[in-house]
């Protein structure tokens, strides 16, 4: 399966969802794309770049070690597993993918998605997409 197959395969089962992307955080690369709409296209074509700097700021990096100090994260994977952004009528979900952590799914839902269920349904696509590329 392509990874345009995948993404595409995962808008269809989340909630409210129009377009997906995967972003390689070390080049700032949209790897594969999927929209049902241009201007959700051309968010995520800008979004790529962002991406790596949403997961790899030095803010986050820090936000990241005051959990790992105060022992409310314990986990051994660097990082962030994911991150939601909610800006004006659009839910923005990304998550690094377990097998390459370097890798970023960015899902964009509108805002009237159940945030948790896109949450639950992204999640779940998340291991065919990685397995796509």
């Amino acid at each position: 399966m392509s990874i345009e197959s995948a993404l595409a395969s995962a808008i269809e089962t989340i909630p409210d969802c129009v377009a997906a992307g995967y972003v390689d955080m070390e080049t700032g690369m949209l790897l594969g794309i999927d929209s049902t709409d241009r201007e959700s296209s051309d968010a995520l074509e800008n979004l790529a770049l962002s991406v790596a700097n949403l997961f790899q700021s030095r803010g986050t990096k820090g936000f990241e070690e005051l959990l790992r100090t105060a022992q409310i994260d314990e986990t051994e994977h660097p990082g962030f597993g994911e991150i939601a952004v909610f800006a004006n009528d659009r839910i923005h979900i990304f998550l690094r993918t377990p097998k390459y952590p370097d890798h970023v799914v960015c899902y964009i839902c509108r805002d009237s998605a159940n945030t948790g269920l896109a949450l639950t349904k992204s999640h779940l696509s998340l291991s065919s997409v990685a397995a796509a590329v």
